[in-house]
């Protein structure tokens, strides 16, 4: 029996997922071929526009879908009750709908009353029901599924791969059985048992019915222990885990890979760092702003333009070095939302900034400050989505503070980020702040895709219409 290890509950999250995906698209295809087809359906105004526009309208609820999970999260915690599970899945639908009925509107003219009223009950009585199946039966077949774990070295890197696998989910159990350690018995945790010595892990493995064991050893100092127990593990179908004992090493994310027979162990997996993704990403940037500043671009800037020069005299525009890609700096545009002052390339803006007009106040609370940097993202100074650029004092600064700051600087810096919809945005007070804004940019960075991208782009525009408390 080998199992792998999915201490974050992957498993059961796309189950749900499918299972959400075939209900909705059968549901709302069944009421749009019903509507369209059996009752001559057509719109408020008379015309079949609705008609030619039936699998647009599925493309759409598809992207709501999107939106919904992007916005309400299922966490493996959700396993623990029934009650929150229903919760979240109604909350989904609702947001889902909401989100549809906005889109058509725009996008088709359209209000499709009866078709919004009865595929959302539907869907909501469909999708409830699934969520709360699904979870039911994973929980099943956890209890039905333990696997009996050990764990040999009590070093740092075990004990927090303990904490994970306590707090996690899956489609399996694991009931953990103890350490086998050298080591003082204080490093084991509290809530564990000391099995042993390490001398004692295979007579142990020889009367009990472990199926995994997660070994942290040092490979010098306990080679010889180390093929003792994998030859043992390989003759007794059990399956074995190397956990590297990387304490000396910034506690990161670690990506292996290997040259010849030689492996390698990389900080950084870099998604972007393929020609291919970044060539996508850059088509991607270069169509939707350029499509943005030929259409409602004009639009923004002749209206921004009068309440700007209304508000206080000076140019429309607001630049500043920041910096970009690799620690290049680049002249990034915004709308000015402040009076001319000579610490605008020094002080960041606070809540209650009195250097800010209150038409500026507005176009910051509304992010609609931003939008020139369309601009830099069409010249390709910007992406759309990635690290927020900061000025060029800032990463003067924040570097000799943060050791992992420049990491940032790997990607092209975005309108939005990770860091900016995960509530990292606006001032900030401290050091630790920024720290772990960085983080959340280091983490973009590392786990790129194209799905990301645009989920980051729809939380965007979800926190822009809710409102963002950061934004001032």
């Amino acid at each position: 029996m080998n199992t792998s290890l999915d201490t974050r509950g992957r498993n059961f999250k796309w189950l749900i997922y499918l299972a959400d995906v075939i209900i909705l698209v059968s549901v709302f295809s069944f009421f749009v071929n019903y509507m369209v087809e059996a009752m001559g359906w057509r719109n408020y105004d008379g015309d079949s526009r609705f008609y030619w526009n039936r699998y647009g309208h599925v493309f759409v609820f598809l992207l709501s879908y999107f939106v919904a999970v992007s916005t309400v999260r299922i966490k493996p915690k959700d396993l623990d009750s029934m009650a929150e599970t229903f919760i979240k899945a109604a909350t989904q639908v609702a947001v889902m709908y909401l989100f549809f009925t906005f889109s058509v509107a725009i996008l088709f003219r359209t209000f499709p009353g009866h078709l919004l009223l009865w595929s959302c009950l539907t869907n909501g009585v469909l999708i409830c029901i699934s969520h709360c199946t699904i979870t039911k039966i994973v929980v099943a077949r956890r209890r039905r599924n333990v696997v009996d774990v050990v764990f040999v070295g009590a070093d740092g890197n075990n004990v927090r791969l303990y904490d994970e696998i306590k707090h996690g989910y899956s489609t399996f159990s694991y009931n953990v059985k103890g350490f086998f350690t050298s080591l003082l018995a204080e490093n084991i945790p509290a809530d564990s048992t000391n099995l042993g010595k390490i001398s004692d892990v295979i007579p142990y493995l020889e009367q009990n019915d472990v199926r995994t064991v997660l070994c942290s050893l040092n490979p010098v100092k306990s080679e010889a222990d180390i093929a003792a127990i994998i030859q043992h593990c390989d003759k007794n179908f059990i399956s074995f885990y190397y956990v590297p004992a990387m304490d000396g090493y910034p506690q990161r994310r670690m990506h292996f890979s290997q040259w010849g027979d030689v492996m390698l162990i990389n900080l950084h997996n870099e998604p972007l760092s393929d020609p291919y993704n970044r060539a996508a990403k850059r088509i991607f940037d270069v169509v939707v702003s350029g499509l943005f500043l030929v259409t409602l671009f004009p639009i923004v800037f002749i209206v921004v333009a009068i309440g700007t020069g209304i508000s206080s005299p000076g140019p429309i525009f607001f630049r500043q070095r920041r910096t970009g890609y690799n620690g290049e700096s680049f002249t990034m545009l915004k709308f000015r939302s402040m009076r001319v002052n000579a610490d605008a390339d020094k002080v960041q803006a606070t809540a209650d900034d009195p250097r800010k007009t209150k038409f500026g106040d507005f176009l910051r609370r509304t992010s609609i400050d931003e939008l020139p940097q369309f601009i830099n993202v069409f010249r390709g100074d910007m992406s759309i989505v990635g690290p927020r650029p900061h000025m060029e004092l800032h990463t003067e600064m924040y570097s000799k503070l943060i050791d992992q700051y420049l990491v940032r600087h790997l990607c092209k810096p975005g309108l939005t980020g990770w860091a900016q919809v995960s509530g990292c945005r606006g001032e900030t007070r401290t050091v630790e702040e920024m720290a772990d804004r960085v983080r959340h940019d280091i983490w973009y960075i590392e786990n790129w895709s194209f799905l990301l991208d645009l989920r980051i782009m729809l939380k965007t525009v979800v926190n822009v219409f809710k409102g963002d408390k950061q934004a001032y």
